[in-house]
């Protein structure tokens, strides 16, 4: 009879493991490498998986709020992925974007949130950490809560160098929790957006001490 699941603590761990080095299998928008992985399966044998990986690395996202308005500022920005998925390319999002070689990941929220909303953060607060899609790419997002004034806002932005274009749109907060909330299919696809706003919901407390610290 096999052994049975038993408790674990709830938390990702590292692993003996014997990675290739990185084969180039496409180039372009961003690297795509090829490896082999070798590790423990089943009974400690060992396990060979062959992988393509889309090289993101890391990235940042701010949710921009106005503690004063108590709303969210959020963009619209087409992404050719969510065309291709759902036919609804123009994404609801939040603020986000590669971490520069050698940046800070606060430099680059701040960075970030200038040139997606038009205004920077005055204040940051580090939220969660997660891996968007591990199984096919490298991303792992840091992301941050921004206390902005959102009377600053413009109704486009984006950094023309990135051929980037975007539509910052206020939200009221309790809109914005109501929606998470809302009956099945979502009006929202984007996990960036849904994790941040649930993160804030989760710690209205928090967010509350952070804006009184901050002024």
């Amino acid at each position: 009879m096999s052994a049975r699941a038993r408790p674990e603590p709830l938390a990702d761990r590292a692993i003996p493991v014997e990675t290739s080095a990185p084969e180039s299998v496409g180039t372009g928008f961003r690297p795509y490498h090829r490896f082999r992985a070798t590790f423990a399966g089943a009974g400690g044998a060992p396990l060979s998986q062959q992988r393509d990986i889309l090289r993101v690395g890391p990235v940042v996202g701010v949710l921009a709020y106005d503690p004063a308005k108590d709303c969210f500022v959020l963009i619209r920005q087409f992404r050719l992925g969510a065309e291709l998925a759902t036919g609804s390319g123009e994404l609801v999002e939040i603020a986000a974007g590669l971490i520069e070689p050698g940046e800070d990941a606060a430099v680059a929220a701040g960075r970030e949130c200038r040139e997606e909303i038009g205004v920077a953060p005055r204040a940051l607060l580090p939220m969660l950490s997660f891996l968007p899609s591990p199984g096919v790419t490298d991303e792992f997002a840091t992301l941050y809560l921004g206390l902005v004034d959102s009377r600053d806002v413009p109704a486009e932005a984006g950094e023309p160098g990135e051929t980037e274009h975007t539509r910052p749109f206020l939200v009221p907060v309790d809109e914005a929790m109501a929606e998470l909330a809302a009956p099945f299919p979502a009006r929202v696809a984007n996990g960036f957006v849904l994790i941040a706003l649930q993160w804030f919901a989760l710690n209205r407390a928090r967010v509350a001490a952070f804006v009184a610290e901050a002024g």
